[in-house]
């Protein structure tokens, strides 16, 4: 097996695992995706008749859009494709400021931006004297815009013809004075060559910490941009993820425009082809999420990178004085060898003490017993369980966890600890490996009202850009949530208007509506069940399921209604693994 490449390896341990059917069954969910992706990409870029209609549209004010852009040894070829992307803009407001730090050799770059420059006013191109670093080279171009919002462009990469205009859209629609849209990445000189699309969600502060999700397209005002200030060349290589950590900081608004608007180009040479290109940026990224944390949000934190991708990170929150945490386990289902598995997990919360109670159980050795009582449904035994204790922090579990790895509890209540976040998720896996609960997604599933996210997936796929690797912000928890007492009573805690089923998820999206943020962390991971002990819908074991969904309905009808702010309208609903939805059908909705 060691002269196998790192592909056949993974893929014969997965064939040796899960057997033929279900090799099999992967490989045509792989060519499926791959599939959808042509048909996303041959629908994407609107008709010539829908960019008329758009240079057309009279907006109640007038606003200039500068596009930043630092210039350095360009090529030829894809500095003529990079202004011919911005001229070929279907809102014509705009400006384009290229400053230029190329060397002696490379002349030919200032050449050809004064040629276009002499045809197009719009063009504004300055020489620099010296190379002076991407983030002064850009700052200088900054210098240059005199626009009301400032889009950042690189300097072999593209915009959708549509890219301005839709930002343009957006502005009116939401007032926001940060946006960023969706992007795709491709094989140079192909568009068709595609590496990946990246739909993003909205604004997710914790996803943002571990890796610069935002990215391209990014769109900012000029006043956000003197509030935040300009880019800084300690840390050139990750020179962005500072910046949009400073600027999202101190935006009054954030909105997040799903569709792909900005094409990144792979090359040797770049980033997206490859991060050891650029070595240094590894490092300048994780200390600008270090500063961000230590001097903007006052918080102390160790910051390191993943095992899996040098340019995602962790983030360790440090605190010495241990609040107090009450640990409920409803052990009603569990087989007798419960008190091993309490035993363990322990041992391996991180904490020095916290106080333990079992429900369903008498009163035992280090915890406390909770039985039922007569007709006591099981929102309502939560909750009493809550009410009957006093420490600062809850952890509700809907069984009793075992294998869980070293610090879970810890790690959990560093980010519950936060003030922005609400409740807090582990990654749970069934016993033989694979995923039970990475997060919720509200209106996916068979029953289109709460998926558990990477559902059967196998716990070693790192998921989509990532996503099952690092801590990530999604709209609902369950199985096991962590939440502080206060957060907890200032959104209700758990309603009686439920019985057995999906009333840890209405609390969440209670807390959504109150402005906190929930998180999924899989650097606290245990096993929980085995497979088929829970289905892809949070709560359809139970037997009062039909009612509870239709409480859930009723109550949060405007979320299901429209898309999960942590997923994203070009995803299929239907799934919960961020494939795309395949509109070969022809429905004409791609990057619509």
């Amino acid at each position: 097996m060691a002269n196998l490449g790192k592909t056949a390896q993974k893929s014969l341990k997965y064939l040796v695992r899960t057997g033929p059917r279900e090799t099999a069954r992967r490989a045509a969910l792989h060519f499926g995706r791959k599939r959808a992706e042509r048909h996303f990409v041959a629908r994407m870029t609107p008709a010539p008749e829908e960019l008329a209609l758009q240079r057309k549209t009279e907006f109640k004010k007038e606003i200039l859009f500068s596009v930043a852009v630092p210039l350095y040894n360009t090529p030829e070829d894809l500095l003529r494709e990079m202004i011919d992307s911005v001229i070929a803009q279907s809102f014509e407001n705009w400006e384009l400021c290229l400053a230029d730090g190329s060397d002696a050799e490379h002349a030919a770059v200032g050449e050809i931006c004064r040629e276009l420059a002499a045809r197009e006013p719009r063009i504004r191109y300055l020489k620099l004297t010296e190379n002076r670093g991407i983030s002064e080279n850009t700052n200088a171009a900054l210098e240059m815009a005199r626009g009301d919002y400032i889009a950042l462009l690189d300097h072999d990469d593209l915009l959708m013809p549509n890219a301005l205009y839709e930002v343009r859209a957006a502005v009116d629609k939401t007032g926001a004075d940060f946006l960023y849209s969706d992007e795709l990445i491709f094989q140079s000189p192909r568009i068709d060559r595609v590496i990946g699309i990246r739909f993003k969600p909205s604004f997710s502060p914790d996803s943002l910490l571990t890796n610069n999700y935002i990215c391209h397209l990014a769109v900012f005002s000029r006043e956000l941009l003197e509030k935040a200030g300009r880019f800084d060349r300690r840390f050139d290589g990750s020179q962005d993820h500072d910046l949009v950590l400073r600027l999202t900081h101190r935006a009054r608004g954030i909105a997040h425009i799903a569709k792909v608007l900005y094409l990144w180009r792979s090359i040797p040479s770049s980033v997206a082809s490859d991060i050891y290109s650029k070595s240094y940026a590894i490092e300048a990224g994780r200390s600008a999420v270090e500063r961000f944390l230590r001097e903007e949000k006052k918080t102390e934190a160790s910051v390191e990178s993943t095992d899996v991708f040098p340019t995602m990170y962790r983030v360790r929150y440090l605190f010495e004085e241990e609040p107090t945490v009450r640990v409920i386990l409803d052990a009603r289902k569990e087989k007798p060898d419960w008190r091993n598995r309490l035993d363990a997990l322990r041992c391996s919360a991180g904490l020095k003490e916290c106080a333990w109670t079992v429900i369903g159980a008498e009163n035992g050795d280090g915890f406390t017993g909770l039985l039922p009582r007569a007709g006591e449904r099981r929102s309502e035994i939560w909750a009493r369980a809550a009410a009957e204790s006093a420490e600062e922090y809850l952890l509700f579990a809907d069984g009793v966890p075992g294998a869980a790895s070293d610090g879970w509890l810890r790690e959990m209540l560093g980010h519950a600890r936060q003030d922005h976040v609400g409740m807090v998720g582990p990654k749970i896996c069934f016993q033989n490996g694979f995923v039970r609960h990475a997060g919720v997604l509200i209106g996916t599933g068979p029953e289109a009202l709460a998926g558990r996210a990477y559902f059967m997936e196998d716990e070693d796929n790192v998921g989509y850009f990532g996503q099952l690797a690092v801590v990530e912000n999604v709209s609902a928890v369950t199985d096991c949530l962590l939440i502080s007492r206060r957060k907890y009573e200032e959104a209700g805690g758990f309603s009686p208007a439920y019985g057995d089923s999906l009333f840890d998820v209405d609390l969440c999206l209670r807390l959504l509506e109150k402005g906190y943020y929930n998180v999924f962390t899989p650097h606290a991971a245990m096993k929980m069940g085995r497979t088929g002990d829970a289905p892809v819908d949070v709560g359809r074991e139970t037997g009062d399921y039909a009612r509870d969904a239709e409480t859930f309905r009723k109550r949060n009808a405007k979320i299901l209604r429209g898309v999960d702010p942590c997923f994203n309208a070009n995803l299929d609903p239907g799934h919960m693994d961020w494939r795309i939805r395949d509109v070969s059908d022809g429905d004409g909705k791609a990057n619509r």
